[in-house]
């Protein structure tokens, strides 16, 4: 038996390849708004060009996809602890899969923003519930703004809590998650979509001033 405050265990092994095809399929059937979700993600960043882009939780590659096909992308670099979901990615995008960097890291441990340099925007679609409880969601946001470029923005969709929640430890309520953002350290939080109990949320980076612009009068 857990308390509220355990750690959910992981039920899908998605480092086995069986499991993760599984998965997506199920997703599929089950989500079928997620292609609206998408076409969110891109709209939120049209206006910018030679984006340098990180995906947290990347999975079989649908962001990526949409994204690099819908937007100027200079660099995509794809995070992900499931080598297997990484074959189905590069499998899933075929050709695109050249202007991927594809690395295997768990952005459940707190060293894994190391060396991977600054971006433009960090998305993440359903994902960041993988660290297992929602009180992990503000540290991982926070990590992930140490990679963010001042100005740059920030990219959340994930379920939030309902009635009906199976694991309610791992959804936080839909009025915790622009307030998950703000605790983080990101400002004009913004709702881009919502739809099927899952929100995206934007949040930018802002700009920061230096000392000696501090001091001008």
């Amino acid at each position: 038996m857990t308390s509220d405050d355990d750690d959910v265990p992981i039920r899908v092994d998605f480092r086995d390849p069986a499991t993760a095809r599984a998965w997506i399929e199920d997703t599929r059937i089950k989500r079928p708004y997620r292609p609206r979700f998408l076409a969110a993600f891109c709209a939120a960043l049209t206006s910018r060009s030679k984006l340098r882009i990180l995906e947290l939780g990347s999975g079989p590659g649908q962001l990526a996809g949409e994204i690099l096909v819908h937007c100027d992308v200079q660099t995509y670099v794809a995070l992900d602890f499931s080598p297997a979901m990484h074959q189905i990615a590069a499998q899933h995008l075929g050709e695109l899969a050249s202007r991927v960097t594809f690395v295997t890291r768990d952005f459940r441990e707190p060293a894994w923003p190391r060396d991977l340099g600054t971006f433009d925007a960090i998305v993440t679609l359903q994902a960041a519930h993988e660290t297992r409880h929602k009180r992990h969601l503000v540290p991982l946001l926070e990590r992930a703004r140490t990679l963010v470029a001042p100005g740059g923005m920030l990219l959340y969709a994930d379920h939030y809590l309902t009635p009906e929640t199976g694991l309610p430890a791992l959804a936080p309520a839909r009025a915790d998650q622009p307030l998950a953002l703000e605790r983080a350290g990101y400002v004009e939080i913004q709702l881009r979509y919502e739809e099927g109990c899952m929100a995206l949320w934007c949040g930018t980076n802002e700009f920061r001033r230096s000392a000696a612009q501090s001091k001008a009068p």
